[in-house]
């Protein structure tokens, strides 16, 4: 028997959860439709991906990338459920969904963690890094359901992103990657610049990782490496030198530091 496609009220609800705006019933049944031709052309691409990744293969899988098990997930839900009698597979695909999300939120700052260390595996000092600066670990429970107290909980916004802020050495540090010596007025403008990049970035991050944006994600892990290996003062006192030398100055000052724009 053939199956009957979503009403058009529960197309209806699940999409007036992306907009204020009514949602005609016209645009509704037309919803419907559309769906029925993304579901074909879908369908027809994992079945093949399916098969050409595992030719043997009897039930339809999702080729592109692993999931926590279905029936575990379930198995372990039901184990849980105090108010209500049954788990509906919604509830199993929505709850994975969070734990596939926790997961990668853990991944990415272990492995940002691991490569702090220049290393290419993640390994438990690492994991135990993230959880001890990061609120990921505070719902974390040890396996005998305690909570782990050896878990710091502090904020998540603190990236550790701290420069030595030495002024001898950050003069000395300024003029080399500027190529001319820098005023104290200029080393104190680019350290307050410094920390307000960083504060921009770490909130960027933050937004991206519970937002589960994963090219968000991977464009500010990549301005998190740069920003730790001193790219951020490289770049800025690049520029600002190059602005010093056609102006003939012998030393970069504060201007030329305040017409670059540092995000």
């Amino acid at each position: 028997m053939k199956s009957k496609p979503w009403s058009s009220s529960s197309v209806g609800s699940v999409a007036a959860q992306f907009t204020d705006m009514r949602i005609s019933g016209e645009v509704k049944n037309k919803l419907i439709d559309l769906l029925l031709l993304r579901l074909n052309k879908i369908v027809g691409e994992i079945e093949f991906e399916t098969l050409d990744k595992e030719p043997e293969r009897k039930t339809l899988g999702d080729p592109r990338r692993e999931r926590l098990g279905f029936s575990r997930t379930r198995g372990l839900i039901l184990d849980r459920i105090k108010k209500v009698e049954s788990v509906g597979a919604a509830a199993v695909v929505c709850i994975n969904e969070e734990l596939e999300k926790y997961l990668q939120e853990l991944i990415l700052l272990s492995s940002q963690a691991a490569s702090q260390n220049r290393v290419n595996t993640i390994k438990m000092r690492h994991l135990e890094k993230i959880l001890g600066e990061f609120d990921v670990g505070s719902n974390l429970e040890t396996s005998d359901s305690e909570p782990n107290n050896n878990s710091k909980n502090s904020d998540f916004g603190t990236l550790d992103l701290e420069i030595n802020t030495n002024p001898t050495t950050m003069k000395k540090l300024c003029r080399t990657l500027a190529g001319l010596p820098v005023s104290d007025e200029c080393v104190e403008e680019l350290l307050l610049l410094y920390s307000d990049y960083a504060e921009e970035l770490e909130y960027k991050l933050r937004e991206a990782l519970f937002g589960n944006n994963l090219h968000a994600i991977h464009e500010n892990m990549k301005k998190l490496e740069d920003i730790r290996q001193l790219g951020f003062l490289r770049r800025m006192l690049r520029q600002a030198g190059e602005k010093a030398r056609v102006e003939g100055s012998k030393k970069v000052e504060v201007w030329h530091v305040i017409q670059i724009d540092p995000f």
